[in-house]
């Protein structure tokens, strides 16, 4: 995703990614960005979100 198209003009953030987790009946969305404080999700620095896009971000190299 665009960080400037979603965050606006004047962000920090330099990577953002949409994450959609899925279980039996449920189904959570997540933005994970990373900017100068490092990375973190809409739902917190601890959320399962943010290790999963590391691994990706990680594997792509």
């Amino acid at each position: 995703m665009d960080p400037v198209e979603m965050c606006g003009k004047g962000t920090s953030v330099m990577k953002l990614y949409r994450v959609e987790e899925t279980t039996d009946q449920t189904r959570i969305h997540h933005l994970v960005f990373f900017d100068r404080h490092g990375w973190y999700c809409e739902h917190g620095k601890q959320c399962g979100a943010v290790g999963d896009v590391q691994k990706f971000t990680r594997n792509k190299l």
